[in-house]
């Protein structure tokens, strides 16, 4: 409760005190609920602040090659992004000694050059490497073998190399069962003054008996950067909720790190929705698809056939700090809730990592909306 005061305390004083840095949204944000305004401007960013940054930590953001938006997204707000890890690499473990890497031909030099910039250090190239497929019996063998830990980090620097990457992000599920790994990595990256990120899942009670604040620490000596998976709370709800409600992500926070390793921490930020109904699987959306359902003409005996209800606005969970609409399509008929970001949600959880003093890290940046990137 005290963490959640101190919280609301610094909300007021941000907005108050630092009106000027968030002036570029403000008139948005005051109304960034408010159906036909989210409609009509989330398209449109201001122009004049696309590549200056307002955010005072680092920002990471993920771009996929399923959904191609993310890669114009991180030239379009060049100057915004510390670093941008491209998903392309998955690595399987074929057999002792033998790993095989699948995306290589997803690698763009002439984008990477687009995204860099050289005068400031940002935009650092950052692919992500993600174990796939690995057995348990794979994971035992590697994580006993001195031989395959140095042959796996040589192939993954071999990669860094050839393309001049920045660094990696890597996935591998439960990083404290790679940790000799890592530190091989790290020490092999580092040579050539180049970054490693690793991804930590959300903490969970069953987690927390795979990652104590004291192994968090200890990889911080080694590791530049975690990339927090802070989101999909609710995700295995039917009934749905939801996606990173900001008590969670304060609780992530205190527990992993204090505040001389907090630094090294980026929490996750989702840029998409996710779309609940009791008859079927949860389902995250691009919010394109989400705003095209919010363009739907509403079942409104009193209004006209070109009329539109400038006052509908979506619904606001004060707990969460998120914002959900019931999802009704054309004929009427309720096809679940529909929990997404917004301008607000985004500012509230920009401001929490200020104050802690952590960075953000964006899953992804093509599924979001244009004008979410003013705030960073």
């Amino acid at each position: 409760m005290k963490i959640l005061l101190l919280f609301i305390v610094s909300t007021f004083i941000h907005s108050t005190c630092g009106q000027q840095q968030w002036s570029v949204n403000t008139n948005t944000i005051q109304k960034s609920l408010n159906v036909q305004t989210i409609v009509r401007n989330h398209d449109k960013p201001n122009l004049e602040q696309v590549h200056v940054k307002h955010f005072s930590s680092h920002v990471l953001a993920y771009v996929t090659p399923w959904n191609n938006r993310g890669y114009d997204i991180v030239k379009e707000f060049k100057g915004k992004f510390d670093y941008v890890s491209p998903v392309w690499y998955y690595i399987q473990r074929r057999s002792p000694m033998e790993f095989d890497f699948d995306g290589e031909h997803d690698v763009d030099q002439s984008w990477m050059s687009e995204v860099r910039d050289i005068s400031t250090g940002k935009g650092k190239i950052v692919p992500r490497f993600q174990f796939r497929g690995w057995t348990g019996e794979d994971l035992r063998a590697f994580v006993t073998s001195e031989q395959e830990i140095q042959h796996l980090a040589k192939e993954i620097n071999n990669q860094v190399i050839k393309y001049n990457f920045d660094g990696v992000v890597i996935e591998c599920g439960y990083p404290a069962f790679f940790q000799k790994f890592l530190i091989e990595l790290s020490t092999l990256l580092h040579q050539d003054q180049r970054e490693l990120i690793v991804v930590l899942p959300s903490i969970t009670d069953q987690y927390k008996q795979l990652m104590t604040p004291e192994m968090f620490n200890a990889m911080a000596q080694y590791i530049d950067k975690f990339s927090l998976m802070t989101y999909d709370y609710s995700s295995y709800d039917p009934n749905g909720g939801p996606n990173a409600p900001i008590e969670w992500i304060m609780d992530n926070i205190e527990y992993l790190t204090n505040s001389s390793n907090r630094h090294k921490l980026m929490v996750g930020l989702n840029m998409y929705a996710m779309s609940y109904l009791s008859t079927r699987p949860p389902e995250p959306l691009v919010l394109k698809t989400v705003i095209e359902k919010l363009s739907l003409p509403r079942q409104d005996e009193l209004l006209l056939d070109d009329e539109t209800d400038e006052s509908e606005e979506l619904n606001w969970d004060k707990t969460s700090q998120e914002a959900w609409f019931m999802d009704i399509d054309e004929e009427g008929i309720e096809q679940g809730v529909i929990w997404m970001p917004t301008l607000r949600s985004i500012r509230n959880r920009l401001r929490l990592a200020e104050d802690y003093g952590v960075g953000v890290a964006l899953w992804e940046v093509g599924q979001g909306l244009d004008y979410f990137y003013d705030l960073f």
